[in-house]
Parts: C-alpha cells; structure tokens; sequence
C-alpha cells in the first residue's frame, strides 16, 4: 500500500516567493509612475516652465542634470541603507518627499528655486525608482529568477514616457504646467505611497539560505567587496562615465523634445 510523503514547500516556488512576486507587481506600477511623474513629465513642461520663469530652456535643461548628479551622489547612502534596513521604510519616505517635492515644482518662482526643487527629486528619485526597486526584487528571488522578476519591471515602467508625456501634455494644455504638477501629484502619492508602505518588506530570515544561495557572501566579506571597490580608481572612472552618460542623454533627450 502506497504512503503519502510530505516534502517541504520550496520557497523559491510558493510561500515566500508568492509575496515576491506581489512586490514585482506593486514596484512595478510605482516605478512606472515616478519616472512619468518625476522624469518625463519634464520634457513636456520645459518650455512653458522656461517662458514663465523668464530664463533659456538651456538653463532650465540645466536643473534636470543638477537632479541626475544628485541621483548619482545618493547611490551609495541608499545602497548602504538598503543593505541594512530594507526597502520598505526608504520607499515610503522617499515617495511622500517626492510627491510634497512635485507640489513645490508646481510653486517655484526663480529659477534658484527650480534647482532646488529638482536637487531634492533627484536624491528622492534615487530612493523609489529602478535602483533600490531591483535592491529589493534580488533579495526576494533565486538567482534563476531574478532577471525575469526584474525584466518585468523593467518592461512595465518602459511604458512611462507613452503613458506620461502625453497626460502631462493633456493636462498642462487645460490646467497650465503649474496645474498639471498638482495633479501628477496626487497620482504619484495617491499610487506609490500605499504601494511602497503596504507591500514591500524585507525578506523572512528563514529563506535567506534558499533565496541568496550557498556561495553568498557574509555582511563582512560584502563590506570588504564594497570597501576594495571604493578605493580602486577604476570604479569612479566607471561610475562618472555612468553619470556622465545619463546626464548627456536626459539633455539631449528633453532639449530635442522641447524644440
């Protein structure tokens, strides 16, 4: 007579991984959302911010690559905070910033005050958008299925561009560039807010071996990955290629889309 045999639920299949996947869902949608709220709704509104401000669209371009560097200067903090902490706490805050950051957009008079505004999205972009969304997602996942996990949230949020250029074209046609910040606003907190504090959290204990495998390292050996790489001049030269790169092409991307 057969006997029935219980085997272990396999997180990298169900449990654990469930939430996962929740989570590549919900970052997702943010991620979608915060880089057509936060990044390309600035192409559309180049050029009536230009024409209100009084100042050149080359100036204006101008604070779109002050918020990519300040992006960049946050990569290590939030890498830091990421390893130590987690996402959940770091999404949520950086989303309710970004959207009070997106209302004061919508109220800036000079343009010293557009600089600062778009500084302070750049340090928030750096703590919602793909960064620490993929931190988040390779923790979850086996090493097989993290690039799928990641790919979807990759093609999802490729969408933001169709989805947000012209909504914030539509909306600053009818509410004005100003009117048009405070509805993206609303969208932007209304979505990711809930998202980020409801569904990211950290990876249970008890899957840690399962999901990070065998030859991951220790926290020490990773601080000392982390350390050896910040003292090799090659990675700053690799990192500021990088940062240089983005800046280059988020210029002549939003310039070519504002004439």
């Amino acid at each position: 007579m057969p006997t029935a045999t219980t085997v272990p639920a396999d997180p990298a299949v169900g449990g654990h991984h469930a939430h996962g996947w929740r989570i590549v869902a919900a970052l997702a949608v943010t991620s979608t959302v915060g880089y057509g709220t936060l990044y390309y709704a600035y192409a559309v509104l180049l050029r009536p911010m230009a024409v209100t401000l009084g100042a050149s669209t080359t100036a204006v371009t101008g604070a779109l690559t002050a918020s990519v560097l300040a992006g960049a200067v946050m990569a290590i903090p939030v890498g830091r905070w990421l390893d130590h902490h987690g996402g959940r706490a770091l999404m949520t805050a950086g989303s309710i910033t970004a959207t009070a950051l997106l209302v004061a957009w919508s109220q800036v008079h000079s343009i010293a005050q557009l600089y600062a505004v778009m500084i302070g999205i750049g340090i928030t972009g750096a703590m919602v958008l793909y960064e620490p969304a993929f931190a988040v997602i390779i923790s979850w996942f086996t090493p097989h299925r993290r690039a799928t996990a990641l790919l979807a949230v990759t093609i999802v949020a490729g969408f933001a561009s169709t989805i947000f250029m012209p909504l914030t074209g539509l909306l600053a046609e009818h509410l004005g560039w100003r009117g048009a910040l405070l509805v993206l606003a609303v969208i932007h907190g209304m979505i990711t807010v809930p998202l980020h504090a409801l569904t990211i959290r950290r990876r249970p204990s008890s899957a840690t071996t399962a999901l990070a495998g065998p030859t991951a390292p220790d926290p020490a050996q990773r601080r000392a990955i982390v350390k050896a790489a910040m003292r090799d001049a090659r990675f700053w030269i690799l990192a500021g290629t990088f940062v240089a790169q983005g800046a280059a092409t988020s210029t002549m991307t939003f310039t070519s889309s504002a004439t």
